[in-house]
């Protein structure tokens, strides 16, 4: 029925929408939540509903529920248009007016860890994403939020999904955008560095209430909700950014534009002067869309057969998340600290080719030293590192070791309950006897071979130098120091039991030449501390155990090492 207005969005189907963001273990008591509000439509409806939201069920018996107890806004500067200042000053105008705290991040262009301010001809949509979030996620730690709701809808979903087509995703990739996932380590490389969160982001969450709603201003069915009448029911001012208006400028505009024009039927010529990577891009998202499994993705068909299309997606990603959680439970056998053993025997119940991607996926992102969430973790998801993987689990018991990208090492093994584990080139040609079993281990690929971890040069992350942090610490009377250690364990020192021989050697470290590292020992990658002094041998104060406990050679339990990568989908 064209031409009838969208329904505003009403507080319990927004609650619903609210319920199904929840992350995993539900929300802790007493948090906050952080809006990102961009001045927008989208953001100014969601911050107003979630204020009204949260109001209202604190004055409920609702109340009783583990729910966020209060909202921030938090709106980002990046000084790249004419009118930034202005949806800024709009952002912090609405969050005022709701009675909402705010907070305005700026974007400092040109001090480290930021770029320059991005030029023309740069990728400039890629360098405001990354410094976007980075500040963001400083302004949740410096806010105390726990989580941060953004405002993308069913046509970013869309529009995510036509993206994630054009760089060769599966269909995986264009089920589009998660409603709950965790922050992660970040994209960048090293602490400090832009897009660095390190082991904080693995308990900070991003959720994305409104995916189900529309932007549309006449609605195809009489059930349809937008929020720009939620914005209108309820007189909520906001600005519209001109810049999504520009094709030319990113891909995501270009491809808002097409589906603008194919939804309008008006002559797609608009688009017949774009840069020539742009409309390379289009022509791979047709390709792509045309070549999908599991829906039929009309790019002619309107938005609305696009929208069902995604939720196809997007409902196979979540059935395919859960099937995976099921096979691992079923397929892991009892593995050292930071590895992860599969049963060959049982790898053949995984039949369906997306499901056995998304479990090597799954695997590689828990074992890999690169940050977890990253593309890099998943061995950038090329498609044919990952059909290799595949292909040499499910085939052979008898293949040798092997990496395939993410920094993976799978190898062979023979397990049994009863006898020492056998890895690697020691499992081939060799017969099984009674309880033993064929498995498959997934581990940290090696940097040098462990034999020569004592005697090679390391990189800073393996070989990490804490003394002037531990050093520090303790003369502010601090009671502990957590140090991330390879991206994959949390060493943390309960300074109160440190030793005391330790605490003097670190009192004139600078005069004496001596220091406290963290490096690793084992085949596995574990950590060790020790102290090294000029011309002596390394004293090794505490170190990882094959049974997961920690040896603190005769001293008080003074550090732990949680091996703190997640096996989970979000």
């Amino acid at each position: 029925m064209t031409g009838i207005g969208p329904a505003p969005i009403l507080f319990n189907e927004f609650f619903q929408m609210f319920t199904r963001c929840m992350p995993p273990n539900g929300w802790p008591v007493n948090s906050k939540i952080a809006v990102g509000n961009s001045g927008g439509p989208d953001s100014t409806c969601l911050l107003f509903l979630l204020k009204q939201l949260l109001t209202d069920l604190r004055s409920k018996a609702m109340a009783r529920q583990s729910i966020p107890t209060s909202v921030v806004s938090l709106s980002v500067n990046h000084n790249l248009q004419e009118n930034s200042q202005l949806m800024a000053a709009r952002s912090a105008a609405n969050a005022a007016a709701m009675g909402v705290e705010h907070l305005t991040l700026d974007i400092p262009w040109g001090t480290p860890p930021f770029s320059a301010k991005p030029v023309a001809g740069q990728p400039m949509e890629q360098i405001g994403r990354e410094a976007r979030y980075h500040v963001i996620f400083d302004g949740m730690a410096r806010t105390g939020a726990h989580s941060v709701a953004f405002g993308h809808h069913a046509d970013d979903q869309v529009e995510t999904s036509l993206m994630r087509l054009a760089r060769g995703t599966t269909e995986l990739g264009a089920g589009g955008m998660r409603r709950c996932r965790r922050w992660g380590m970040g994209t960048g490389d090293a602490e400090g560095g832009l897009g660095w969160v390190g082991h904080h982001g693995l308990d900070r969450w991003i959720i994305r209430p409104l995916l189900d709603v529309r932007k549309v201003r006449a609605a195809q069915h009489e059930s349809e909700i937008g929020f720009l009448a939620t914005c209108e029911e309820h007189q909520l001012d906001y600005v519209n950014d001109p810049t999504n208006f520009q094709p030319e400028i990113t891909l995501r505009n270009a491809i808002r534009q097409m589906l603008t024009l194919q939804e309008e039927g008006k002559d797609m010529s608009a688009l017949s002067g774009l840069p020539q990577h742009i409309s390379a891009s289009l022509d791979k998202i047709k390709i792509a869309a045309a070549d999908l499994q599991e829906t039929t993705m009309d790019l002619e068909g309107g938005l609305h057969q696009l929208h069902g299309a995604v939720k196809v997606l997007s409902s196979r990603l979540e059935d395919v998340d859960n099937e995976v959680t099921f096979h691992l439970k079923n397929l892991t056998l009892p593995s050292p600290p930071s590895t992860l053993i599969l049963s060959s025997h049982a790898l053949p119940d995984v039949v369906d080719p997306t499901v056995r991607l998304a479990f090597v996926l799954r695997v590689m992102r828990y074992v890999s030293f690169h940050p977890w969430g990253s593309l890099r973790a998943d061995g950038n998801r090329r498609r044919s590192s990952v059909q290799r993987i595949i292909d040499t689990l499910w085939q052979s018991d008898g293949a040798p070791p092997f990496t395939a990208g993410g920094g993976v090492l799978w190898q062979p093994v023979i397990f049994s309950a009863k006898r020492r584990l056998r890895v690697g080139t020691q499992c081939l040609g060799r017969q099984l006897q009674l309880g033993e079993r064929f498995a498959w281990m997934a581990s940290r690929l090696p940097a040098v071979p462990y034999y020569m971890l004592d005697t090679a040069k390391l990189s800073s992350k393996l070989d990490v130098d804490i003394t002037e942090r531990l050093a520090i610490a303790i003369s502010r009377g601090d009671d502990s120091l957590e140090v991330l250690f390879d991206c994959r364990f949390l060493v943390r020192f309960d300074l109160s039991q440190i030793p005391e021989t330790l605490v003097g050697a670190l009192q004139k470290y600078q005069e004496t030449g001596v220091n406290v590292r963290i490096k690793p020992h084992t085949k596995y990658y574990w950590p060790k501390v020790v102290l090294q002094k000029p011309s002596y041998p390394d004293t090794t104060y505490a170190t990882l155990m094959d049974n997961g406990q920690i040896d603190t050679f005769g001293f008080p339990p003074w550090v732990t090492m949680e091996y703190i990568r997640l096996l989970d989908a979000t």
